[in-house]
């Protein structure tokens, strides 16, 4: 790679992220929420020429009656209801918004700059898959792809929990995104792990890993400023992705930002650090020989 390189990546879910568990916050996850989210962040990359990568849960890109009536009675397995069980009668409610989106993925289609890859297809972390199971995740993963025209050649696993990633280009997927590059002493809490993550202003990029194509720089999160993330300050994360991006324009390495498009939802003060990153994107661009790259750009 002859310049540095910056990318961004968003892990689409809606509901799906939090289907084992209840959290206090996906109330807000609502058909019009979730459009104004996407539009927001669609919008703000045009005006900044920046492509990126969206990464479905393929379930939430269906309608629910496909869901229900052709994909949910082929996941009879105990690791599916595991997963499922917890939200499973309000995934069939019908009244209940925030699980079944197909306009989404239409949306980003529409702008056909950004590449569109996997999330998974029912967002089930691959740590709860055994081989039988993991490969009908991977074949509903690719007929999802197939069935709605899409490339599909880079996966982002669900919560990050990278598995069975040898089995991935029988499905013809091709790369995946990294751990993210956070402290890994895991004797430290994971709240002061957070909040020391967040706040180390030096942060550098990564490099690529030329032992293993597949494997993509895992970058960092940007800050959701939801509970106790809410007390980092915006200049202080800025700061810390800038660090990032001079990093990468030195020493030809890469600045990886990914995000939830809900968590613009949930804490409308992360849309402001958003469009002020892709500003600096934008301006570093114009300025040197910074580059713009999707997942799939690094697929060597």
């Amino acid at each position: 790679m002859n310049n540095g390189a910056v990318t961004f990546s968003f892990d689409c879910e809606g509901k799906w992220g939090m289907t084992d568990i209840s959290t206090n916050w996906d109330v807000d996850l609502t058909r019009d929420s979730l459009l104004k989210a996407y539009e927001f962040i669609l919008e703000t990359l045009r005006e900044n020429d920046i492509s990126a990568t969206f990464a479905f849960v393929g379930a939430f890109t269906e309608s629910r009656e496909i869901f229900i009536d052709e994909v949910l009675p082929g996941l009879s397995s105990k690791n599916y209801s595991n997963w499922l069980n917890h939200s499973k009668h309000r995934i069939l409610d019908k009244t209940e918004e925030g699980w079944f989106m197909p306009e989404l993925l239409n949306l980003v289609k529409e702008y056909n700059v950004h590449e569109i890859a996997s999330h998974g297809y029912t967002h089930i972390p691959f740590s709860m898959l055994d081989l039988k199971d993991v490969r009908t995740e991977l074949k509903l993963i690719r007929k999802w792809a197939d069935k709605n025209k899409i490339e599909c050649s880079t996966l982002i696993y669900p919560r990050n929990i990278i598995g069975h990633h040898n089995l991935l280009k029988e499905y013809q997927i091709f790369g995946y995104r990294d751990l993210p590059d956070t402290i890994s002493n895991n004797r430290i809490p994971k709240i002061i792990k957070t909040l020391l993550d967040e706040t180390w202003i030096l942060k550098k990029s990564q490099q690529i890993d030329q032992l293993d194509t597949c494997k993509i720089p895992g970058g960092v999160f940007i800050n959701w400023r939801y509970g106790f993330r809410k007390f980092v300050p915006p200049l202080v994360s800025f700061l810390k992705y800038k660090s990032m991006i001079n990093d990468a324009k030195i020493k030809n390495q890469v600045a990886h930002f990914w995000v939830h498009p809900h968590n613009f939802i949930t804490s409308p003060s992360t849309k402001t650090l958003f469009r002020k990153l892709c500003e600096e994107v934008a301006i570093q661009r114009k300025e040197s020989t910074l580059l713009i790259k999707k997942q799939n750009d690094y697929l060597r």
